[in-house]
């Protein structure tokens, strides 16, 4: 009998875990898609192959962390790539001589590089290697967008104290596109000349991302919560006592694991919109329509609700995520190139 109830509570464990995952804290519903006109659109997941391979990149150490350089000894002009996420692993630039993948953000921009601009990909934290820094709880804990900001800005600023650039651009991806706005304030000692956000927008949350989705206004008194729920969880797991938070008491084995709540609270807990509405540089904005991750109306919400920035964006009708195609990756770094070119950078 005791046997058997163990293995009731083992089983109602991983249930309730992995409703936290498909459904997150707040337990949203499924909801029509206002934007995803393509919607079961069949679309095949390649692998980049265009023959391309990873060039030769410097591995750079400094007091808080690590980063990656393409360094273009002929320009003064930078691009700071932030990759998407969740992501436990580290070295997410490839090895030299390996070819181009389709989910490798830093490699995307190789044709900038080629073409006059250093770039630079802060690692997340001091994640060096391969290894699943998911297994260790400290790397758990220590996972959410204040701390990946704080990292960030801090191996940033070494970065750019130890170099001469002009012109200095930041580019990021999913979870990078949401943090990019945040840095923008926190390298405020440094002239950033534009931003460039692909596959995020400005709506983090999804009770925001719903009422976009719609066509609603957003909740103010829901994203207070959000914060609130946050804060709270901060204030009661933190240190030795995070091993007590409900998702860290729940059995997990090797290779499998869920998003713990603090990081999906540390995302929800943002609003990027309203930072866009203090920033006055060139920002673009890119979008997959047919995007799973991040619901292309978090893109739209910006560009319907701040008409008068000078802010571009560009949908792709058939697109998700990451380009899945060779065609789609060369559109998107040709639009890339050419938004540069005209705004002068």
């Amino acid at each position: 009998m005791t046997k058997n109830r163990q293995s009731i509570n083992f089983l109602f464990a991983i249930l309730f875990s992995a409703v936290l995952v498909s459904c997150g804290p707040l337990m949203q519903k499924p909801t029509v898609d206002r934007y995803n006109t393509n919607a079961g659109l069949v679309e095949a997941s390649y692998i980049i192959n265009n023959g391309e391979r990873i060039p030769r990149y410097n591995a750079l150490y400094f007091a808080n962390g690590q980063g990656y350089e393409y360094k273009n000894y002929l320009s003064n002009k930078l691009i700071i790539a932030l990759d998407s996420g969740p992501d436990w692993y580290g070295a997410r630039v490839g090895i030299p001589g390996e070819k181009l993948e389709w989910n490798q953000v830093f490699n995307w921009l190789l044709p900038l590089y080629y073409n006059g601009y250093s770039l630079f990909m802060p690692e997340k934290f001091d994640w060096g290697g391969g290894r699943n820094r998911f297994l260790d709880i400290k790397d758990r804990e220590r996972y959410t967008y204040d701390n990946l900001n704080a990292n960030y800005a801090g191996v940033i600023k070494e970065y750019l104290s130890q170099n001469d650039y002009e012109t200095i651009i930041i580019l990021g991806h999913s979870e990078g596109g949401f943090l990019a706005p945040e840095l923008y304030f926190l390298l405020e000692d440094y002239t950033i000349s534009a931003l460039i956000s692909i596959g995020a927008g400005g709506l983090s949350s999804p009770a925001d991302i719903t009422a976009a989705r719609y066509g609603s206004s957003l909740d103010d008194e829901s994203f207070k919560n959000n914060i609130d729920t946050y804060n709270q969880f901060l204030a009661t797991y933190s240190g030795e006592r995070y091993a007590e938070a409900p998702d860290e008491v729940i059995p997990r084995r090797p290779g499998d694991y869920f998003l713990p709540l603090i990081y999906l609270y540390s995302q929800q807990a943002r609003r990027p919109f309203e930072l866009y509405k203090k920033i006055n540089i060139p920002v673009l904005f890119i979008h997959g329509q047919f995007d799973g991750g991040v619901n292309v109306a978090s893109t739209k919400y910006v560009e319907e609700n701040l008409p008068d920035k000078h802010f571009d964006y560009i949908y792709y009708p058939t697109s998700r995520q990451y380009p899945r195609t060779v065609r789609q990756l060369e559109t998107m770094r040709t639009d890339i190139a050419n938004w540069l070119k005209e705004k002068g950078l």
